[in-house]
């Protein structure tokens, strides 16, 4: 948490008194517009950074299965299934657990960001909204094409994919951009927290 977060006496924020709480911003004072904070080259920075992390794990997990049929000897012999039984479940991790996987790293993201970017707590929530939404769909998107074009029986709606990826990615940003509030706003200071 930082200085600026805390009351000029030095209270950390967190007694039952409201008045010691962080104000909301005045109507008076304009604030940047998200478009605004999103073109900031440090914002671009670490967006550019979480969808690349994001991407990487998508891209890993595809690859997973790829390599996971590599060599065409069957694992499990399934009487009647063609073999394709190991790699048809196999193949469907990617797909399902993605978004879940997406989320987790949402923690993640928003509490580094909310530890170590430099900027005020709405640039800092919308960063991480912002990288953890892009990066949930191409983390989606990436693994399950992969994963999909090891199995010939099965195809995917790419439409629907992109789609519920976004919507999905809506909430894991706010995953993200609530980590970063918590981080900022009710984890106590551990230099605070002695008193």
């Amino acid at each position: 948490m930082s200085d600026s977060n805390l009351e000029a006496d030095g209270t950390s924020g967190y007694d039952t008194d409201n008045s010691t709480q962080r104000q909301p911003p005045q109507s008076g004072v304009e604030q940047e517009s998200i478009t605004d904070v999103l073109t900031k080259p440090l914002t671009q920075a670490y967006v550019k950074a979480i969808v690349a992390l994001y991407a990487l794990l998508g891209a890993g997990m595809g690859l997973m299965v790829i390599f996971g049929n590599v060599i065409d000897q069957a694992i499990l012999d399934v009487p009647g299934s063609g073999g394709d039984l190991l790699a048809l479940t196999f193949a469907q991790i990617p797909i399902s657990t993605a978004p879940y996987i997406a989320a987790l790293l949402a923690l993640f993201v928003g509490g580094y960001l909310g530890n170590r970017m430099g900027v005020d707590d709405r640039q800092t929530m919308i960063t991480g909204a912002a990288g953890t939404l892009a990066g949930t769909v191409v983390l989606w998107v990436l693994s399950s094409f992969l994963a999909a074009s090891q199995i010939d029986s099965i195809s995917i709606d790419v439409a629907g994919l992109i789609v519920n990826g976004i919507v999905l990615g809506l909430l894991v940003g706010g995953i993200a951009a609530g980590t970063v509030y918590v981080m900022r706003n009710l984890v106590p200071d551990g230099q605070q927290a002695t008193a």
